[in-house]
């Protein structure tokens, strides 16, 4: 089969090959079309593992379609890539609105090549957007396939593609898949030796590097040897891809500095598009990120806000003791799956373990000042199911797994809210990542917000910068963030919804734009639960644990169910909602 090589290596073939298709003068020897070189296959008159021979003699020029007619067990395979040559044809062909007007041929070998079948909505749209040159923010959860949106438009690109990333510990987590995929790609980050650094460099330079990652960093004059800026500055990149996009908006300015710098890193490199991914950023964020990397006017995609199988209780418990008692009932009552206690502070959460130890609830904590980093994996190992023995509840800081992605988390609960309406998303986020039913339930007291404005506070002072503007924001976020928190008349999944803007509504795709769709995307349907959140459900401290049964089984029986309509108020929903009210 024209996949396979000689004992003489890839040379050889490649050598036989032109042979072959030179004496058959580029034509299918069955049907007589002539498509494009790239589609022609060279097949074995005798079969390989009938002793058939690499020799011109024993072989034939035949299309994808003549030659799936030889191979009945890949007439899948040869069929599909001519069906997604020919549906791209057809749709560039009906292309009227240049959607597609970039898009390579060989999109769907590099999605095999990445070991991937078919995008997930809207990765598709995001690589189309890319592959036209355009620039966009991509604001969607972890786990969801951010990392895909960027590497098809550079692996379908001339030149190498610099992904800036804030954590060295991604970064090579991410060359590593990569390099697992013959693709190849490199860093560079302090902890290399000038030796190596000068090699890497070196490769830049011939162009053998097809990704790029490093720190923001990387790039700050006052720490880094102007020869490695500038020799980073000649590469004039593809793409400029901003992981943690989010970064630039609360670090920026704080203590990561030099994310508030990227639109002259931007420059540096001849303005290339950008590519911006980040799990948590609120509309005013998107609009501070775009502008800050000098691309305020480009496209912001935001999905995955709404999480469905999510129901959201708020809890108004002002005393420690009843927190803790409704906590261990909730964890008695989980049948499986893992649960995450997220707390404050170290302080706190050393009262909340020793507390629920009194209940009976022996559960780890984990937190940036415990031991070593060694003991800090090993809890993360048990964890995630990585080490014996698993630790399936675990209290925590949020300093706990960033980007942690574990499947079958089922309760998340949050001693009082977070600072930010985007770190609740983030530590929420992380339920139900497999689409099962999953709870996230918050206290709330009137006094939240002092110990948050004061741990602000002491962020902003002990940071380089030491900006009032910073505080004056942070005390924002802590405020916007409690409001939500405590307006227990209001749907709380529809104000999370409207603070980031996630109202992707269904749009009318053009026929072009459906043909690829349907070759490369896949047909997934998203199911809302049937509980929704404490406002909609009508729950309370007194029946939480009732409520969170019917949650995890998704069971409607035991409900009532009625229709209202709220009054039409700026600030509300007007169109009629469920609620669900205990018998």
């Amino acid at each position: 089969m024209s996949t396979s090589l000689t004992d003489a290596g890839a040379g050889g073939w490649q050598q036989v090959r032109k042979t072959v298709l030179a004496r058959d003068g580029g034509v299918c020897c069955v049907c007589g079309n002539t498509p494009q070189a790239g589609e022609l296959d060279i097949h074995h008159l005798i079969p390989r593992a009938a002793g058939g021979l690499d020799d011109p003699a024993n072989l034939i020029t035949l299309c994808d379609g003549c030659h799936a007619t030889r191979h009945p067990n890949l007439h899948a395979s040869l069929a599909r890539r001519t069906i997604e040559r020919w549906g791209i044809r057809l749709a560039r062909w009906l292309d009227r609105q240049n959607e597609l007007q970039s898009m390579e041929s060989s999109l769907g070998a590099a999605l095999r090549v990445l070991g991937v079948e078919r995008f997930r909505p809207p990765q598709l749209e995001i690589v189309l957007a890319a592959l036209r040159g355009e620039s966009l923010l991509f604001v969607s959860a972890t786990g969801s396939g951010k990392s895909l949106c960027f590497q098809i438009p550079v692996l379908l690109s001339q030149g190498v593609g610099v992904v800036i990333s804030p954590l060295r510990a991604l970064m090579s987590q991410q060359v590593e898949s990569l390099q697992k995929h013959h693709i190849p790609s490199s860093f560079i980050n302090g902890d290399l030796s000038p030796e190596e650094k000068a090699l890497r460099y070196d490769l830049l330079r011939q162009g053998v590097i097809k990704f790029l990652y490093c720190t923001p960093e990387r790039f700050d004059q006052t720490a880094v040897r102007a020869q490695e800026i500038a020799a980073l500055a000649k590469l004039r990149p593809s793409y400029l891809v901003i992981d943690e996009a989010h970064c630039i908006d609360r670090w920026g300015n704080d203590f990561r500095p030099n994310y508030g710098r990227l639109g002259c890193v931007r420059e540096l490199f001849g303005n290339p598009p950008v590519l911006a991914f980040t799990a948590t950023a609120g509309a005013e964020s998107q609009k501070r990120i775009l502008g800050s990397l000098g691309i305020p006017e480009a496209r912001v995609i935001v999905t995955g806000v709404n999480r469905p199988n999510i129901a959201f209780a708020r809890l108004a418990v002002g005393s420690d003791q009843d927190r803790l008692d409704l906590i261990a009932d909730l964890l008695r009552a989980m049948s499986r799956g893992r649960a995450m206690i997220f707390v404050p502070t170290v302080r706190i959460g050393r009262r909340v373990q020793n507390g629920l130890r009194e209940l009976g609830c022996e559960l780890p904590f984990f937190h940036s000042r415990m031991g070593t980093a060694n003991e800090r994996d090993m809890l993360l190992g048990q964890f995630t199911g990585r080490l014996e023995p698993q630790a399936d509840k675990i209290i925590c800081t949020n300093a706990f797994g960033m980007g942690l992605d574990v499947p079958d988390v089922r309760l998340v609960i949050h001693w009082q809210h977070p600072a930010s309406v985007e770190d609740y998303l983030q530590e929420f986020g992380r339920a139900g990542r497999d689409g099962s039913p999953a709870i996230a339930v918050l206290f709330t007291s009137p006094n939240d917000e002092g110990l948050l404005r004061y741990m602000a506070q002491k962020t902003v002072k002990n940071s380089r910068q030491n900006d009032p503007a910073v505080l004056t924001e942070k005390y924002r976020s802590i405020a916007v963030m409690h409001r939500h928190a405590t307006r227990s008349r209001k749907c709380f999944r529809k104000a999370i919804v409207d603070y980031f803007g996630d109202a992707r509504s269904a749009t009318t795709q053009s026929l072009s734009r459906r043909i690829i769709a349907w070759l490369f995307e896949e047909k997934t349907t998203v199911s809302g639960s049937q509980y929704c959140c404490d406002s909609c459900d009508g729950v309370d401290a007194r029946n939480v644990r009732r409520w969170a049964l019917y949650v995890w089984t998704d069971q409607k029986r035991g409900w009532k169910t009625r229709h209202s309509r709220r009054q039409n108020r700026s600030d509300e929903v007007t169109q009629p909602q469920r609620r669900f009210r205990f018998r």
